[in-house]
């Protein structure tokens, strides 16, 4: 599938997408990189980039009047990829005890299902579990710790007991196996892990109280106002992508990233820890209009990250739902 970008600039120019060769990041892993000459100027496009323009300006403006307090990680189009991308790396037995769970599991219900949590927290219902979205951890601190990052909260039937996206992490994966939950719980546990192994390997979502996840930092992107947050979250996905279907073919083109065999709890603390690395080091722009240079290098970073969650969420239900030693499938050819 082709996606096309207008540049008013260039109105004569051919349109045609190209495939840049792999290059190695600046991250360590090899990415996928691709390029998109601009299209030809035509009416339908230019009513298209109006309507886009408008609603980036109307969202600028609420952003900069103090109406958007918080961003929601990658945007639905990259929390439907990391699903779809996470399921097609499920063991027959894991994704056969998924579909029980996620039934029928076509790829509209990993969309409503990995995107639920931000629609609940737009509901009165659902305000308490703002916090679970992230994580916070104190400038100079390179090591999350538990005790101070996300300390136990008062115990409420249905919630975790310590609010922050690494505790509900595990929270969640145990309750996605717990024999005593109902379908519905079932099929809420799954949804919030799809979500927050998400949320977690957004740089922001791992940074710093004192910006809220950069977004307290206003930037200039292509000459749009915008906060940091949302520039990670969904701006470059949306110029680079434009849909998750296109940016989970994009990205199915490339292996998995290995992500080992079998999962612990304690591993959702390293994934934090490089988070947060992430955050400090990579994602803050040296001035506030973000170049070219940076842009692409945050584009590699998103692709990488989306990705190794993808996997990290295929290990978690491997792990979780794969049969119990001596069940009635285990050892079946």
């Amino acid at each position: 599938m082709q996606i096309y970008t207008l540049r008013l600039a260039n109105p004569a120019g051919v349109a045609k997408l190209v495939d840049a060769l792999d290059s190695k990041s600046s991250f360590g892993n090899k990415v996928p990189v691709r390029v998109r000459p601009p299209a030809p100027l035509n009416m339908l496009n230019t009513l298209k980039l109006f309507k886009t323009q408008t609603l980036c300006a109307v969202f600028a403006c609420l952003t900069l009047a103090g109406y958007c307090t918080e961003a929601v990680s990658w945007g639905r189009d990259g929390h439907t990829s990391i699903g779809i991308l996470a399921i097609n790396q499920l063991q027959p037995e894991a994704l056969q005890e998924l579909e029980s769970i996620v039934h029928p599991l076509t790829r509209q219900a990993i969309a409503e299902a990995c995107n639920w949590p931000d629609d609940l927290r737009e509901t009165e219902e659902g305000e308490w579990s703002g916090p679970l979205h992230y994580i916070n951890i104190p400038r100079g601190d390179e090591v999350y710790t538990q005790a101070r990052d996300c300390p136990e909260q008062a115990h409420l039937a249905g919630r975790p007991t310590k609010h922050c996206a690494t505790e509900a992490i595990k929270h969640y994966a145990a309750e996605l196996v717990n024999p005593q939950a109902s379908g519905k719980q079932r099929w809420r546990s799954f949804a919030w892990l799809c979500h927050l192994v998400g949320d977690l390997h957004q740089p922001m979502h791992a940074g710093f109280g004192d910006d809220r996840g950069g977004n307290d930092v206003d930037v200039v992107f292509e000459d749009w106002n915008m906060n940091l947050h949302h520039f990670w979250d969904s701006a470059l996905i949306n110029k680079q992508a434009g849909s998750w279907q296109y940016l989970v073919g994009q990205l199915s083109e490339f292996p998995p990233v290995q992500a080992g065999s079998d999962w612990s709890p304690p591993m959702v603390n390293d994934w934090t820890n490089r988070s947060h690395a992430l955050a400090s080091e990579n994602a803050y722009p040296a001035t506030a209009n973000i170049d070219e240079v940076f842009a692409q290098q945050s584009w590699e970073l998103i692709q990488e990250q989306i990705r190794l969650a993808a996997s990290h969420l295929a290990l978690i239900i491997n792990s979780e739902l794969k049969p119990a030693p001596g069940s009635v499938t285990d050892g079946l050819d």
